[in-house]
């Protein structure tokens, strides 16, 4: 069983009902959503309970996160606009990355046993859900080999991150998705430790002409997963 949520409203006792609520607009702490992850992890490892698995999605605060492989080089001198946004060392593969508001951020809380033991699997998973998402937006987009993300078609530009944590089996983190964000913000680091790619959100790839609500974004997500229809 899958549980989708962005968690508002949810207690840690609530994690034995199922869960299926979206908000237009919830901008949670990462702190908060990074503890409830591992409240969560700490429970299915107790329990050994292969059965319930979480997505947990969310906008984030301002905040830049340094993954375990990541160099500090990476974040870029500050202007004084950007340097009081919170700078986190977290336990996710990856380089550094931002997420704040208008970027979609899903964390995924699964067994391996779903898909055979194999994290390149769940990977490529990930990935063709990204692919299929955006091409329903008429953006055509890929992968790269031995980078993990997406990138558009167009203007080889990082428009999906992906970090993921694997113990006991089982996954942490996840990805997150450029819908409308400010991109000024990767301005400021090296995205990901990488020179060669720019960033781009699902709004700069349609010529500035619409806007997608976070809440309609996530049902196409959520309905995708496992191919449930929310």
């Amino acid at each position: 069983m899958i549980f989708f949520s962005s968690f508002g409203r949810r207690t840690m006792n609530d994690l034995n009902k199922p869960l299926g609520f979206f908000q237009d607009s919830i901008f949670q702490d990462y702190k908060f959503l990074d503890r409830l992850q591992k409240e969560i992890l700490d429970i299915k490892m107790k329990d050994f309970n292969k059965k319930y698995n979480f997505i947990i999605c969310a906008e984030h605060n301002h905040v830049y996160t340094i993954g375990r492989n990541s160099k500090f080089t990476n974040l870029l001198m500050f202007s004084n606009t950007y340097k009081t946004i919170p700078i986190l060392k977290v336990d996710r593969g990856g380089d550094v990355t931002y997420h704040g508001s208008g970027q979609l951020v899903c964390y995924l809380i699964l067994d391996l046993f779903l898909f055979n033991y194999d994290i390149n699997l769940l990977l490529r998973f990930i990935e063709n859900i990204i692919i299929y998402i955006l091409l329903k937006y008429k953006i055509l987009s890929f992968r790269i080999i031995n980078q993990a993300g997406i990138f558009d078609y167009c203007h080889f530009k990082k428009i999906c991150s992906i970090g993921l944590k694997i113990r006991n089996y089982i996954t942490r983190h996840g990805f997150s998705l450029n819908i409308n964000n400010n991109l000024n913000y990767y301005n400021y680091i090296r995205p990901c430790g990488i020179n060669k790619y720019g960033i781009t959100s699902l709004y700069t790839e349609n010529n500035f002409s619409f806007y997608i609500k976070i809440k309609s974004l996530l049902n196409n997500i959520l309905s995708s997963f496992f191919n449930l229809i929310y």
